[in-house]
């Protein structure tokens, strides 16, 4: 099954716009960024995560990165996540706090500008 999203983006002059994706809810991985001019762009990995820091990387070279919690540099997605949900549940780690499933967000959720980092970062 196909689940569609819409998510923002932000450039490097503050402009934000929205992406549209396909994410698959079960493997095979990929994300497909569908634009409203009828072209896709596929990018397939062995789970989510490492689609979306593939989505990023190339984003980031023209100054445009993703407000999504998937961009902040104070997560981490577990071996667990990316075989049980493709690596879409991540943790969000915090300085003297034992991860748990409290601390579970969707990498597609929103993030505010001032919380996303590059994958370099990550």
């Amino acid at each position: 099954m196909i689940k569609y999203q819409t998510v923002k983006v932000i450039s490097e002059n503050r402009d934000e716009k929205d992406i549209f994706l396909e994410i698959p809810t079960q493997y095979p991985w990929f994300i497909n960024i569908i634009h409203p001019k009828k072209w896709a762009r596929r990018y397939e990995a062995p789970d989510l995560f490492t689609a979306f820091q593939t989505i990023r990387l190339e984003f980031e070279k023209a100054g445009i990165r993703f407000l999504c919690i998937g961009a902040r540099p104070d997560i981490m997605a577990s071996g667990m996540s990316r075989n049980m949900c493709g690596g879409r549940k991540v943790y969000v780690i915090r300085h003297g706090e034992q991860a748990d499933r409290s601390n579970m967000v969707d990498i597609f959720d929103h993030a505010p500008p001032d919380r996303i980092g590059t994958v370099q970062q990550q």
